[in-house]
């Protein structure tokens, strides 16, 4: 079943978005990133380099990064970096959707303090502009039609491990590569799909469940 770019505008923001700050957390932006394609419409993705000191190596999520004392707000920190990282700017032919829930940063089996700020651009001038992935961050950057997304058929496990005990991880087969889309960046596209009325219950198809020992 496509998606219609329409619907994603006119629905992807009528809830307002969760908020997260707390005392002391570092902010980082990410874009959500939306462009027709036919009937259906698609998003924005990356596969991050693989880098030892990066808690997210290998892994597919969204463009973005760290806010920087020069960003005047998350919104820009959202721009800059996906502009750094994939070599658009989403706001050139573009524009600002609006925020999506923010979540707290996890990445191998610990909390982080810092919160992770969605925004939804929408690039509706219809070009397809050439993707120039910054090699020292990003292996590849590539679009994934909603439909994938939303498609049953995808929904795969990821098995890795939380506080040192092994897990199975809901996930979506996104390009067929040995690591599907999983994690924080598959809770954003969870709630991306529950806006759209493309998926029921998040809770269950996003709830990891422990591996049971042989």
């Amino acid at each position: 079943m496509s998606v219609p770019f329409d619907l994603v505008a006119d629905r992807l923001v009528q809830a307002p978005p969760r908020a997260l700050d707390g005392e002391g957390f570092r902010r980082a932006a990410v874009s959500a990133v939306f462009r027709p394609a036919g009937d259906d419409t698609e998003l924005l993705f990356v596969r991050r380099a693989a880098q030892s000191q990066d808690p997210w190596s290998r892994q597919v999520g969204f463009p973005g990064g760290h806010e920087e004392e020069e960003d005047a707000t998350l919104v820009q920190t959202a721009r800059r970096e996906t502009q750094e990282e994939v070599g658009i700017d989403v706001l050139d032919g573009g524009r600002l959707l609006g925020p999506l829930d923010a979540l707290q940063a996890r990445a191998r089996a610990k909390i982080h303090p810092m919160s992770i700020h969605p925004h939804a651009f929408l690039l509706e001038d219809r070009t397809d502009r050439p993707l120039v992935p910054n090699p020292g961050e990003v292996h590849r950057a590539f679009w994934v039609p909603l439909s994938r997304l939303a498609d049953p058929r995808n929904r795969v496990w990821y098995d890795a491990q939380r506080v040192g005990v092994p897990f199975r991880f809901p996930a979506i087969d996104v390009d067929g590569e040995a690591i599907p889309l999983w994690g924080l960046t598959h809770q954003m596209v969870l709630e991306i799909l529950h806006r759209l009325d493309l998926v029921a219950d998040v809770a269950s198809l996003g709830t990891p469940r422990p591996i049971p020992k042989d």
